[in-house]
């Protein structure tokens, strides 16, 4: 996973950032029981999407200042 690119759902087209996936990589791995789980492909959370993640080649860049 890299922190440093957003990604976009390849069916609805969602984007998320880095961040977001990462949190969701985490939930995915507490959920299967396990402490560091590499999840492959990473499942769109968008209800009723069954899509997965891909990374894009846009660089991802805080607005905070």
């Amino acid at each position: 996973m890299d922190l440093k690119h957003w990604y976009r759902c390849n069916m609805c087209g969602y984007m998320y950032t880095p961040q977001q996936v990462q949190a969701l990589v985490q939930l995915l791995a507490s959920r299967s029981g396990e402490t560091t789980a590499v999840i492959d492909p990473i499942p769109c959370r968008k209800r009723g999407c069954e899509g997965t993640l891909v990374q894009t080649s846009d660089l991802y860049r805080d607005a905070r200042p």
